[in-house]
């Protein structure tokens, strides 16, 4: 099948050699998401901004020592922390979900779970021989960080009409689905180039879909401010009389 997209101008294949250019491509796709969060942060003051923009910094900095050792295993110290950094992704995801949603979330609890990170990173990297029954719970945490936060994502489109909100609940479920085949898929070296591509492609997918969500939100208190200083000058305008 992919000789004959091939004989049409569509070659399928991505080449293991390829897998640094494809690190590199969605580390900078990230390093969009964490810019852009950064920003709304510092634009709406919103704690969950701050929350989930650490998410995505750990995120590339697990990118940043695969960009290293080139997707391989360089040693368990190295995998030991890519590992940590992967789980704590997840750890700040779903701190930053739940606070989204507006449900209480015992930051010691969140700091206990860290720690529980470090020991199951370090007891995978130097205790356990294949490397995928050390990715395979901590991708799979992930995925269902990603997953609880398309759900909050779909809670606010049912609240309110926002596109923006469905186009994020799209991508960040589309994320966790990613994250959760990435273990299995990962082991074949024809796909692991291919993953990081699909990766960059939905992280910015996901960043323009943010976007488009904080203009709807402006737009929207916009409105309802003038429609209380409408409001407002009726009042006044009817107590004159």
């Amino acid at each position: 099948q992919v000789g004959h997209f091939a004989e049409y101008g569509f070659d399928l294949h991505f080449p293991y050699e390829s897998l640094k250019s494809a690190l590199v491509v969605s580390l900078l796709s990230t390093t969009v998401l964490v810019g852009l969060f950064h920003y709304l942060n510092r634009f709406t003051r919103r704690r969950y901004f701050s929350i989930w923009t650490a998410a995505w910094m750990f995120y590339a900095v697990w990118l940043t020592l695969c960009v290293g050792d080139n997707g391989g295993y360089a040693g368990p110290f190295l995998s030991m922390a890519k590992q940590w950094c992967v789980g704590t992704a997840a750890c700040f995801l779903i701190w930053g979900s739940t606070t989204f949603l507006e449900q209480k979330s015992p930051q010691r609890l969140f700091g206990f779970f860290i720690g529980f990170l470090v020991v199951w990173s370090y007891v995978g990297s130097y205790l356990l021989e294949d490397e995928f029954w050390t990715q395979l719970p901590l991708f799979t945490l992930m995925a269902f960080a990603s997953e609880l936060t398309a759900f909050s994502f779909f809670l606010v489109r049912r609240k309110r009409d926002y596109l923006g909100a469905g186009l994020l609940g799209f991508g960040v479920f589309a994320w966790g689905v990613y994250l959760g085949l990435f273990p299995f898929l990962s082991v074949a070296p024809h796909m692991v180039s291919a993953l990081f591509f699909i990766s960059a492609v939905l992280q910015l997918f996901i960043a323009v879909s943010m976007i488009v969500l904080v203009l709807e939100e402006v737009c929207y208190d916009n409105q309802t401010t003038l429609r209380e200083l409408d409001l407002n000058k009726s009042e006044t305008a009817l107590l004159k009389l």
